[in-house]
């Protein structure tokens, strides 16, 4: 008797089903080669574009700015365009310290380009627009030794120190520290071409209006001078004021001590004895 072979365990699969997968395989495989072609085109084209198109980073409005509002430098941020397309009137990276402490004319929304007709002051902005509330802006005269030899700048900060007194009773101490330059004569921004120096015999400071009165006051009666300290340097100075005997390691003078004034023995007066007063004459 003759044994029957399991057929439908050992049924090979149909042409049908091989071409199908066979199919699938290269479709996926055609997919995945035309998604990398493409994106190989898309950088390609974007560097061509890079190569061929000048970028100019122009200023624009982290938020809604609404008129009236004065613009800070947290309200701004930098955007790219191809300059072409830029406007002329535009705010762009180089120019737009101008911008900052000015008051919006016109509304400007959020990502759009900042134009210089959006601001009250336009290209040349009021001065008054960069004193920070609660502050003033005050002008001091300065010699060669005060403008540092000319190379004073604004954004700087200074020390000033006053001196006083006349001769050898002359003493020194610090007036006030750490005081922001806005202005050295005429130039309220950092020169970044000329490194050189340059002349001018003013200089303007941010200073609050205690601040004012105390230099306008120290002017009248000492010298003050000006020292340059790192921007970054928030230490104070001693205040103690140093004197001539200091500098020349000289013992300070002993004060002499006041004689003490005797007091005036004051006599007591005796009391008079009652007496009686004539009146002579009369109607």
């Amino acid at each position: 008797m003759k044994l029957r072979s399991n057929n439908n365990s050992m049924k090979r699969p149909s042409k049908n089903v091989v071409m199908f997968l066979f199919s699938l395989t290269l479709g996926v495989i055609g997919v995945f080669f035309s998604k990398r072609y493409i994106e190989d085109e898309i950088t390609a084209y974007k560097a061509s574009l890079e190569k061929s198109e000048e970028m100019v980073e122009v200023v624009v409005p982290a938020r809604k700015l609404n008129r009236g509002e004065l613009v800070a430098q947290a309200d701004l941020t930098l955007r790219e365009i191809p300059i072409q397309y830029i406007d002329s009137n535009s705010i762009t990276g180089s120019t737009f310290e101008a911008a900052v402490g000015q008051r919006v004319e016109f509304a400007i929304d959020r990502g759009k380009p900042m134009l210089w007709a959006h601001l009250e002051g336009g290209q040349t902005p009021t001065f008054s627009g960069k004193v920070p509330t609660g502050l003033r802006a005050m002008t001091i005269r300065v010699d060669e030794v005060n403008s540092l030899s000319g190379f004073l700048q604004p954004k700087d900060k200074i020390d000033l120190l006053l001196t006083y007194g006349d001769r050898d009773e002359k003493q020194i101490l610090p007036l006030i520290q750490n005081l922001n330059v806005i202005a050295t004569g005429v130039q309220t921004f950092v020169d970044k071409q000329n490194s050189g120096k340059r002349a001018f015999s003013t200089i303007t400071i941010q200073a609050s209006p205690e601040q004012a009165k105390k230099i306008t006051l120290s002017q009248q009666f000492g010298t003050i001078t000006a020292m340059l300290r790192n921007p970054d340097d928030e230490s104070q100075l001693n205040e103690q004021p140093m004197t001539i005997a200091q500098v020349l390691n000289l013992p300070e003078p002993l004060l002499s001590k006041p004689m003490k004034a005797t007091p005036k023995r004051v006599v007591a007066k005796k009391p008079l004895k009652p007496q009686i007063q004539y009146i002579i004459g009369g109607s």
